[in-house]
């Protein structure tokens, strides 16, 4: 063995919290075969928590292990890792002349150390006027009556991207939703599925960015929250290339666009602006437009902050990822804690 690596920080600025998944790599110094669940132990706080082997991400000499926090683990010390902390489990690691690996982890065991700090979960946050400001800035909030959102992808997209691309742009939506449920112990969404462009949509209904910020042209149901592609570019500056957002979120219309310029060099990972790839297939930007839908805003939009408009977001995880090491956007404990303000459990 010549390596114990965390591979993801905590996306909270305090600490690990619930629901986040701790990536620990160990590597060896040749590839190896795996067979059953080998796990490795973390010491979190006083107690031993198991992080189970991730056969996916797991490949030749590295092996991927994850452990998801729960609610009362707490470390202030940070999480460690022992130096006879991988166990084989009722398994085998073996190398390619079916010989055994030596699981000490001797020199390379892991420190407490305070940037993994676990706080499990955090006190809630008391609400105040969240709801209010969300549906100041976004009407769709004022559709909430209990039940679940539910998202769909409008299969409205060129003919090059396939019903297997949507879905995988879909995806970050119901990892979004288990988070939520996982967290506040009810759901605020649900990932739906692909959907043709409903009758009733004009023509030319998504070829005007400006035109449909204003007309609201879009049939949808109550709680229906739709993505599709918008054939224009947004004409809103944000970073000198007269493109606009690859992405937007339309707080008229209960909807999220992929722009055009998604599915120009972006599309293929070439955009020298998103060099993180968090608008790529792989990313998932698509939760950052849901939230704005939601009603959250960015943490540095103070003019409508002021105004009390919207709910701000967490700005090292929802706004900006790349401040926490991550390629992409993700809700944080904060985000979804105030969830519960705009969206108390049954409506």
């Amino acid at each position: 063995m010549t390596a114990v690596t965390f591979l993801t920080l905590p996306f909270d600025s305090i600490g690990w919290v619930v629901g986040e998944t701790i990536r620990v790599q160990v590597t060896f110094s040749e590839g190896v075969s795996v067979s059953g669940s080998p796990r490795l132990a973390l010491g979190i706080g006083s107690e031993t928590r198991f992080a189970a082997i991730d056969e996916d991400g797991s490949t030749g000499a590295f092996l991927l292990f994850g452990y998801k926090v729960a609610h009362d683990d707490r470390d202030e010390d940070g999480v460690s890792v022992g130096a006879d902390a991988l166990e084989l489990n009722g398994g085998a690691i073996r190398n390619g002349a079916g010989l055994n690996a030596n699981l000490d982890l001797g020199s390379h065991l892991i420190e407490n150390n305070a940037q993994q700090e676990v706080v499990g979960a955090p006190p809630q946050q008391e609400c105040t006027d969240e709801r209010e400001r969300a549906r100041r800035l976004s009407r769709f909030v004022g559709e909430w009556d209990g039940t679940a959102f539910r998202v769909d992808m409008m299969r409205n997209f060129p003919d090059f991207v396939t019903d297997a691309d949507l879905l995988e742009l879909l995806a970050p939506i119901g990892r979004l939703a288990d988070q939520i449920e996982y967290q506040l112990g009810y759901p605020v969404l649900e990932v739906g599925g692909l959907i043709e462009v409903p009758a009733g949509a004009p023509p030319g209904w998504n070829e005007d960015f400006e035109r449909y910020f204003r007309t609201d042209p879009l049939p949808r149901e109550r709680g229906q929250l739709v993505a599709f592609y918008l054939d224009d570019y947004n004409p809103y500056e944000w970073d000198g290339s007269g493109l606009g957002s690859p992405m937007a979120a339309h707080y008229c219309c209960g909807s999220v666009s992929y722009n055009k310029r998604f599915l120009g060099p972006l599309w293929t990972g070439d955009d020298p602006c998103c060099e993180t790839g968090q608008n790529s297939r792989q990313g998932e930007a698509i939760v950052h437009e849901v939230f704005h839908v939601l009603g959250y805003v960015h943490s540095d939009a103070y003019d409508r902050l002021n105004r009390d408009e919207g709910v701000a977001m967490s700005d090292s995880a929802l706004t900006k990822p790349w401040k926490s090491g991550s390629p992409v956007y993700y809700a944080v404990w904060t985000d979804i804690d105030l969830l519960r303000c705009i969206f108390p459990e049954g409506g």
